[in-house]
């Protein structure tokens, strides 16, 4: 209720104010100073009553001194329907100038008197300038609504965004059976074993793991995460990850970097990506392997696929599946 009372009371302003701003703009502005109404050849019969008056004692005037009927006529026929009110008027005088106005009113023959058709002419005289006025009014109003429904009462309309592909965010880590192939290359029974898998898109995929051993000892912690991206815009292009492992009764975690097939053969990147661990072409059921002083790690790629599109070939992961296996090394 608050937000429509506070629509209207916006709307009731705007209004005013277009109304207003109009009124300013069309009548002082355009109807007074840019473009003012003039007057020209006008005639006796649109004088003011006390003028017509005035007319008619320069015509006996005229009259007297010259002596010509029609001459005289012709400029008392210029008063119209007004010539007998204005003759009436003119008679109030006194002295010579009443003399004179009664010579003329005996030899001239008053137009006929103002009649219905006249008081006709008078009200549209009204009723032009009104209507105008009015129709100004109405547009400068309409352009008032028209610029506020614009600008202020309807919100712009956005571009619809882009559609984000629908990629799947990969699969959170969870423990397996440790493959019989790891198993019998590592040796002694691993403590646990790990399966996580990346897609395009997971921008934020980073997995880690406890390892504790058959009594629930805490012994340390391996995980995953990505390493380092290239080129520009979302989701991140994943070039490399970091394969890690921590060992409680080490005073180092080991870290190894499984990066695509381009990261491995561009020199430049696989120098900057050297800082960070070893550097490890990701291979389909390649093993990467990590050991502490007392752990060991096998991080298999189970599948992986390449990103398409344009940035350089085998640039980027679409899809990293990882099994991760845990061992705890025998003493001695």
């Amino acid at each position: 209720m608050k937000d429509n009372s506070s629509n209207m009371a916006m709307t009731a302003i705007v209004g005013v104010v277009a109304f207003v701003f109009g009124l300013i703009i069309g009548l002082p502005v355009l109807g007074w100073w840019l473009f003012p109404v003039e007057w020209i050849d006008a005639g006796p019969v649109d004088l003011a009553p006390a003028e017509q008056a005035e007319y008619v004692q320069m015509v006996a005037d005229s009259f007297v001194l010259t002596g010509d009927v029609l001459k005289a006529q012709a400029r008392v026929d210029k008063l119209g329907p007004k010539a007998s009110a204005s003759f009436e008027s003119a008679l109030t005088s006194t002295g010579v100038d009443n003399f004179r106005v009664s010579q003329l009113a005996t030899v001239v023959t008053m137009p006929p008197a103002e009649s219905t058709a006249g008081g006709s002419t008078t009200i549209m005289q009204f009723l032009v300038p009104v209507c105008a006025s009015l129709l100004l009014l109405i547009v400068v109003a309409g352009g008032g609504v028209f610029v506020y429904l614009r600008f202020f009462s309807i919100p712009r309309s956005k571009a619809p965004p882009k559609p984000k592909p629908e990629v799947t965010q990969g699969t959170m880590a969870q423990r397996v059976e440790t493959p019989a192939e790891i198993a019998a290359q590592a040796g002694p029974e691993p403590v646990t074993t790990f399966k996580t898998t990346y897609m395009l898109g997971n921008d934020l995929f980073d997995e880690s793991f406890s390892i504790d051993d058959q009594a629930g000892d805490f012994l340390g912690e391996c995980g995953v995460g990505i390493g380092e991206t290239i080129g520009v815009g979302d989701p991140k292009k994943v070039t490399a990850f970091e394969v890690w492992l921590f060992d409680k009764n080490d005073i180092r975690t080991v870290t190894k970097v499984v990066m695509t097939e381009h990261a491995f053969n561009d020199e430049g990147l696989k120098s900057k990506l050297a800082a960070k661990g070893e550097p490890v072409m990701a291979r389909n059921d390649g093993v990467v392997e990590l050991e502490t002083a007392t752990l060991k790690v096998a991080a298999r790629v189970v599948d992986m696929q390449y990103g398409s599109g344009a940035l350089p070939p085998n640039s980027f992961f679409q899809q990293l599946t990882l099994e991760i296996s845990a061992w705890k090394k025998s003493e001695g």
